[in-house]
């Protein structure tokens, strides 16, 4: 494994937080950072075991999933992909998505 593999994930969490932080402020910071930490685990995990390849596959089949939600679902229910507004919208749609 590269120093860039280990730079990838990381530097697209950090880009993903600037661009998308209207979507998670309502959770607390730490929630956000156990999400990242097992997000890593998850993907040096398939590197590893299965190799660069895979584990880009596996990063770029969620980049795919966060486009189609952000392009597509979110704007299909009436939220701005970009800017989660309006925001009580955006709360009541992941509560439904979450089977609350």
């Amino acid at each position: 494994m590269t120093i860039i593999d280990y730079i990838i994930v990381p530097a697209g969490w950090i880009l993903g937080n600037i661009i998308f932080n209207n979507f998670e402020k309502h959770l607390p910071w730490y929630r956000r950072f156990i999400k990242l930490m097992l997000t890593m685990g998850v993907l040096y995990s398939v590197h590893y075991f299965f190799g660069r390849v895979s584990m880009y596959s596996v990063l770029a089949l969620m980049g795919v999933g966060m486009v189609v939600l952000h392009a597509w679902w979110f704007p299909k229910n009436d939220i701005n992909g970009l800017t989660a507004e309006p925001y009580f919208r955006y709360l009541r749609l992941i509560d439904k998505m979450k089977g609350n």
